[in-house]
């Protein structure tokens, strides 16, 4: 509970912080000074009367003045990124982004790191471009390192928004089909269902660490789990997709066909068949967890 209260209260004083340090690294990019003060002053009176409805114990009001002021604080720091840089462009390959980063000089890692846990919290960049730019910029050991980073602090974030604001900011960002679905999942099979999420590209893993915070999970257990599994991904798609452990020049061309080949028929495979899979999975992980059971 009061480590609840505690990331409430920091939450309520950062973002309005945020919000004043954009318009000073970013003047007038709202084109108006008026339109710059005015959403100011709404954070500012988002985050007092958030507090003082938190103290009178009204629930709904404290919440719902805490999400607008969220969604205040986000809209103008991706307004103010994609006016500023044309972020549309830059995400939309490996060499424009990479050009971005190098542009932002010594900056450059910590605006790397900064855009990786934004794309898991709440933009849908692809992570591949993410991945294989750091690579590309940083090699694959630090590549990885970097966007491993990113990804475990968007990991944690996402999963403490879950859990803090509840079913039905979650409901209303992923769907609510999608949040009982997984919701149910995490809560019936554990962290063995969540292991093999993490693990296999079949499951939306940005996604179930947002509907993890909303259920029965620890966030012990999900810290260490998310801590082990979530960087092989990022640490195999640096070194195969970087060319570093099947080379894209001679005898890797005659390799990387074949494995192309693969990788569409399961990317097809598992969009076709996709809840047989799941099924197929969720009846192995049945049968483990009986099996544990039965053995305690």
């Amino acid at each position: 509970m009061l480590k609840k209260q505690i990331i409430y209260y920091i939450t309520l004083v950062l973002l309005p912080i945020i919000i004043f340090i954009n318009y000073q690294t970013n003047p007038k990019v709202l084109h108006s000074n008026f339109v710059e003060i005015v959403m100011l002053i709404a954070s500012i009176l988002c985050s007092l009367l958030s507090a003082f409805f938190r103290f009178k114990k009204k629930t709904l009001p404290y919440r719902m003045l805490l999400v607008v002021n969220i969604i205040l604080c986000v809209v103008v720091f991706v307004w103010s990124l994609f006016s500023k840089y044309d972020m549309l462009q830059v995400f939309s390959s490996i060499a424009t982004f990479k050009q971005f980063i190098l542009s932002t000089g010594e900056k450059g890692m910590i605006i790397y790191v900064l855009i990786q846990i934004i794309q898991v919290l709440f933009v849908p960049i692809p992570a591949m471009i993410i991945t294989l730019t750091g690579v590309a910029i940083y090699g694959p050991l630090l590549g990885s390192l970097l966007c491993t980073l990113g990804v475990l602090i968007g990991s944690y974030g996402s999963f403490l928004i879950g859990r803090i604001f509840g079913a039905k900011l979650v409901t209303w960002v992923v769907g609510k089909e999608n949040a009982i679905k997984y919701a149910n999942l995490i809560n019936q099979r554990g962290k063995f269902f969540l292991i093999i999420a993490f693990l296999l590209p079949l499951f939306p893993d940005d996604i179930l660490c947002l509907i993890a915070g909303i259920t029965s999970m620890k966030f012990k257990h999900f810290f260490w789990i998310t801590l082990i599994t979530r960087p092989i991904g990022v640490i195999c798609m640096s070194y195969f997709g970087g060319g570093y452990v099947i080379p894209f020049t001679g005898w890797g061309l005659f390799v990387w066909p074949f494995i192309l080949a693969f990788a569409i028929a399961a990317v097809v495979a598992s969009t076709k068949y996709q809840p047989q899979i799941e099924g197929w999975i969720l009846s192995k992980l049945s049968k483990i967890s009986v099996k544990k059971k039965k053995a305690v």
